[in-house]
């Protein structure tokens, strides 16, 4: 996995922490506020932490795919949402936004098709 913090001022307004990650293997996302870019050739299985509760509350991560391919993200059971796990996403441009709260991720999602949201 090869992962990029970039410090450019253009990235500043759009990062929190100005944190960017750059994943073009199958692993785990190490961030939980910023941006990750799925970059794979191929598709990628990405696995993402629950947030701990009341140390990560109020972190925002954005997940973009930045190849269209059937990338997926999976976090513990009811990781997201309270009743989902997995995110999948189909086209470049397809993102999900993510926020801690309570040991949970709550997302909203978007893009082209845009990504899916389910329980595996």
């Amino acid at each position: 996995m090869l992962t990029t913090y970039f410090n450019d001022q253009s990235w500043l307004a759009m990062q929190p922490n100005n944190q960017l990650e750059v994943d073009s293997a199958n692993g785990s996302i190490a961030l939980k506020q910023g941006v990750v870019l799925i970059n794979k050739t191929t598709a990628a299985a990405m696995l993402l932490a629950a947030p701990t509760a009341v140390f990560d509350d109020g972190k925002r991560l954005k997940i973009v795919a930045a190849t269209a391919h059937a990338h997926t993200v999976t976090t513990p059971p009811n990781g997201i949402n309270g009743a989902s796990d997995t995110v999948t996403f189909a086209a470049v441009g397809d993102w999900v936004e993510l926020v801690a709260l309570n040991g949970v991720w709550y997302a909203t999602v978007g893009g082209p098709t845009p990504a899916a949201l389910s329980e595996v």
